[in-house]
């Protein structure tokens, strides 16, 4: 794809295509088969599946499920059609989308180029922030009987209530096409109707040479974090919500020794599954703030790590004061791994921990390493960075500071020389200088750049 004011591609079944009408980009997907120009074919399928509804069975049906059972009943219909415009299956699968009523919010949930989309009320368009094109326009207004077959769709998932009291909702809805975390708010916390926000996992998560490549961070940042994971550093990732915290700390934890046992603790799992790469990884998911449940907490769990031996741990999204306390109480205990946490500068969020849940500014020094993500917000784009990178140095404090342990390893208006400089002089890792300049030549190399560019900067 190239951004080059209109791009095409295609996804299962889709065909998509990126516009520019002059003020905004315009996201549309069009299926390989549109029933509304064969409606015969439709009544057809429609009718065989009607005749054989028993076969659904009276049990509920995730949608991976429903969608084989369904297959099952008139697939045989399908294979008599002549010059079909695509697969069996695919036509299969359009027919199923439409005849849910998802056929035109779905392609959003399959198309990997998709990071969140956004409902605000009813009877606005959605509209979705692209991994590449970023924010765009749809022009989808979804009825009030789409509104309602999503909903149906999210209950047979997931055992969920609403009520007056209890009018929003974080659930999970993972497929074997997508993954997504979904928040839904209602009437009365939202007056003009229902309204959700879309949060996509992706099957094919960025590497550190993709964040490279896509200028969230230089090659030698990279490398430096490279080192600070392999020598088993803590790490905080902070920043706005849609910073790309979570894509960087999947980055960052995918270059753990494989022999290390992690523990991921999340309310709605965005880390990567690992265990398929060849790592020791448990994952555990606990309840969120807006679930029905308090059964299975993310402070509990944090504690109980105390008591399963990892070698490193993965805590996603540190919100409430108790997950503070929690979190510090691990790290303090002698436990390393990477944790995201919301706040757009370190000095503030050391200050919510300090001053709104009562953590000792001595615990600070479990922190280690803290990375700041910053999120700028263009007309028709994001731009996703590392703004800042501080070490703890309790060994050098400026007294004069309030915060005076700190110590600035990166800033975005640096360059690499008084990086690299300030490296060799200030870092916990000062003696890895070598290897991080020799890891920078290997990301170079992935993204074209030569050997000899770089080793002049050394």
């Amino acid at each position: 794809m190239k951004k080059d004011g209109i791009s095409e591609y295609k996804i299962k079944g889709y065909k998509v295509k990126i516009t520019n009408d002059g003020n905004y980009l315009i996201y549309s997907a069009k299926p390989e088969y549109d029933f509304d120009q064969d409606p015969l074919v439709f009544t057809e399928l429609s009718s065989i599946v009607f005749k054989h509804k028993e076969r659904l069975g009276k049990k509920i049906l995730k949608f991976d499920e429903l969608i084989s059972v369904l297959k099952s009943i008139f697939m045989w219909k399908v294979l008599e059609i002549n010059d079909l415009p695509t697969e069996p299956d695919l036509f299969a699968e359009l027919f199923i989308h439409k005849l849910i009523k998802l056929d035109r919010i779905i392609p959003l949930f399959l198309d990997d180029g998709v990071n969140e989309i956004y409902m605000d009320q009813m009877n606005a368009p959605i509209y979705v922030d692209h991994r590449i094109f970023g924010r765009c326009n749809t022009g989808i207004v979804l009825e009030e009987e789409e509104i309602k077959s999503l909903l149906t769709r999210l209950k047979l998932e997931h055992p969920i209530t609403i009520t007056t009291k209890k009018p929003s909702l974080k659930i999970e809805f993972k497929t074997n096409d997508f993954h997504m975390r979904i928040s839904l708010d209602f009437p009365p916390l939202s007056p003009n109707g229902p309204t959700f926000n879309i949060r996509k996992f992706h099957r094919n998560p960025l590497r550190m040479v993709d964040l490279i490549k896509l200028k969230t961070l230089p090659s030698f940042i990279a490398a430096y974090l490279v080192e600070v994971v392999k020598n088993r550093k803590n790490i905080t990732v902070i920043g706005e919500p849609n910073s790309g915290k979570t894509t960087l700390a999947n980055a960052i934890d995918l270059y753990t020794p494989k022999h290390w046992r992690k523990i991921a603790i999340e309310d709605a799992i965005e880390s990567i599954n690992q265990t398929e790469l060849g790592y020791k990884q448990l994952s555990i998911q606990v309840d969120s703030f807006e679930s029905n449940r308090s059964l299975y907490t993310k402070t509990s769990e944090i504690l109980k790590l105390l008591h399963r031996s990892p070698d490193w741990i993965y805590l996603g999204e540190i919100q409430s004061s108790e997950h503070t306390k929690a979190m510090f109480e691990a790290l303090n205990a002698g436990l390393k791994g990477i944790q995201t946490a919301h706040s757009d500068s370190v000095e503030k969020i050391l200050r919510r921990w300090e001053n709104s849940h009562k953590i000792s500014v001595t615990d600070f020094l479990s922190l280690e390493t803290i990375i700041i993500m910053k999120r700028e917000i263009l007309k028709t784009n994001f731009i996703r960075t590392i703004a800042e990178v501080y070490e703890v140095n309790i060994n050098n404090p400026q007294l004069d500071k309030k915060y005076g342990f700190l110590t600035k390893i990166y800033d975005f208006s640096w360059d690499k020389k008084r990086t690299i400089g300030t490296i060799k002089e200030e870092s916990f890792i000062k003696e890895k200088i070598d290897s991080i300049i020799e890891r920078e030549i290997i990301f170079q190399h992935h993204i074209g750049k030569k050997k000899e560019q770089l080793l002049m900067v050394k």
